[in-house]
């Protein structure tokens, strides 16, 4: 768990990370069920984990929720000399898909912090409508309770009972 602040609102951020290994398939595909944002994740000195990426997407596609925030991630980027896969098609791949895409290191902490927050800004404009119902629905029902107090106190000097409203 970890708590980031995007646009002045405070974020709780829950994180799994299935490592996309065949044998942690089944319970990946559980974890899809309730996510609001995915990482697609692809080593950039791994011409095959990149190739998996594609079969990645489809499984998301399949069991994540209609609406999921995606972002494609080439890590290991402070591995250039060990580097198979292009910059150029990873941006083409996210392209591809309507993903935003990073060359991250968490070796170096390159793009680390701002893929995450771009991936919760991502998830927080999915979800604008639903937040701002909310606070419209707050407001409202702050304005009703109001409303609803000036109606029970008693009006002018004429009804001067000696009540508190305090």
């Amino acid at each position: 768990m970890k708590t980031i602040e995007v646009d002045g609102i405070k974020v709780r951020i829950q994180i799994w990370d299935t490592a996309g290994q065949e044998r942690y398939q089944t319970i990946t595909k559980q974890y899809y069920r309730r996510a609001q944002g995915i990482f697609l994740v692809y080593d950039i000195s791994s011409e095959r984990s990149y190739q998996h990426i594609m079969k990645w997407v489809s499984d998301v596609d399949e069991y994540a929720p209609e609406g999921v925030q995606k972002i494609l991630i080439g890590n290991k980027a402070d591995e250039e000399q060990k580097r198979q896969v292009g910059r150029e098609q990873g941006r083409q791949l996210a392209k591809e898909y309507g993903m935003d895409f990073y060359e991250t290191s968490a070796c170096t902490n390159l793009n680390i912090k701002e893929s995450f927050t771009r991936l919760t800004e991502l998830v927080l404009q999915a979800h604008r409508k639903e937040l701002d119902g909310l606070r419209t629905r707050a407001s409202n029902e702050l304005a009703l309770a109001e409303l609803e107090e000036e109606e029970g106190k008693p009006e002018g000097p004429a009804s001067s009972s000696k009540t508190c409203w305090c």
